[in-house]
């Protein structure tokens, strides 16, 4: 069975999902233990199929034959004695038949709850998850009027549906660029659901309404914040929240210490528009960007090479005519070599 593409739902109906909960064994152990260790990514959409199936699951405490026996004659007992009484008026009998078919409502009753609690719990936790592939970049309309655009090689998750209950949330992996809906502006009374939250594995940015990127490649998150104010919460709890201002950008990893500077917002962002505004930015971070982007690797046939600088724009959308640029300009010779690219100096 291939579960990569499973929802929360189909986990909950799936049978072998189902028995490693109720009745675990080393088999089951050792597949769902091994299988979530090979997609971490699916990791949360177990959890929320677990925490449904553990609030629903129960014991049935049916009584034994032996049981039923002797809670009959006991009743027996009591209907003879009150029979022998005759100063007091006799007991109502009433005869209840059809044990099986009681239990069959009560079982077709629990099942309709349970259903309608898997239903529920589904469509209000349902969530959309859009990824982009290398050299891509989509425009992705939140279901609360916010704008995303995701940078290639990267991918969002969020909610399908708005409640009050909770806040509007994404989880981000990769480059994006978040125009957040105004929905409150007075920060003294903000309601659960007005706050807006773009998760990474190593932070949480809090906002209202705002506009900012963020980036999450390898072991680094940066943050770079155009318009309004937001606020970084760090899952590290040693780490003080920050709050940033326009014009500013955070990097940081959990092995440091953030580091917040200021930048200029608008050149960090014109990757939205397939461009990459260089500012005396050396080839080891062109390189970098170009593995990002377009997924190839980049190999310095002299360390030399990565420390020279280079400015001016250049054009994403052919990666021939980036190489071309960047061949020209530096005076060097790059060579492709399947999804390697080398960089050599011009003898």
């Amino acid at each position: 069975m291939d579960y990569t593409e499973f929802l929360s739902a189909d986990f909950i109906c799936d049978e072998y999902f189902q028995n490693w909960l109720i009745k675990p064994n080393k088999e089951t152990d050792g597949f769902w233990n091994n299988w979530l260790l090979q997609h971490p990514e699916k990791r949360e959409t177990v959890e929320e199929a677990k925490n449904v199936l553990l609030q629903i699951i129960f014991k049935e405490h049916l009584p034994t034959e032996e049981q039923v026996q002797n809670s009959l004659a006991s009743t027996l007992l009591i209907i003879n004695t009150l029979e022998k009484q005759p100063k007091k008026r006799k007991a109502k009998i009433i005869f209840i038949s059809g044990l099986k078919q009681i239990i069959k409502i009560a079982a077709i009753f629990i099942a309709i709850v349970v259903t309608g609690s898997i239903i529920y719990y589904t469509y209000w936790n349902a969530k959309t998850t859009i990824s982009t592939k290398y050299s891509e970049i989509k425009k992705v309309m939140l279901p609360d009027g916010s704008l995303v655009v995701l940078n290639a090689h990267s991918t969002i998750s969020y909610f399908e549906h708005v409640r009050k209950s909770r806040p509007r949330q994404v989880w981000l992996d990769g480059e994006a660029f978040f125009n957040v809906k105004h929905i409150n502006k007075n920060e003294n009374d903000i309601k659960e659901s007005e706050r807006f939250i773009v998760s990474t594995n190593d932070l949480n940015v809090n906002v209202l309404g705002t506009s900012f990127d963020v980036k999450k490649r390898d072991q680094v998150t940066e943050v770079i914040l155009e318009t309004g104010k937001i606020r970084i919460e760090f899952n590290n709890r040693l780490q003080p929240a920050v709050t940033m201002l326009p014009g500013q950008m955070i990097a940081y990893d959990n092995s440091n210490h953030p580091l917040l500077k200021s930048v200029n917002a608008a050149i960090n962002t014109t990757w939205i528009n397939k461009k990459l505004v260089l500012r005396e930015a050396s080839v080891n971070e062109i390189a970098q960007y170009i593995q990002d982007y377009y997924g190839y690797k980049v190999i310095l046939e002299d360390t030399a090479i990565g420390n020279k600088k280079m400015e001016g724009t250049l054009l994403l959308d052919n990666m021939q005519d980036v190489l071309f640029v960047l061949s020209t300009t530096l005076n060097i010779k790059i060579e492709t070599q399947e999804n390697t690219l080398i960089f050599k100096n011009r003898k």
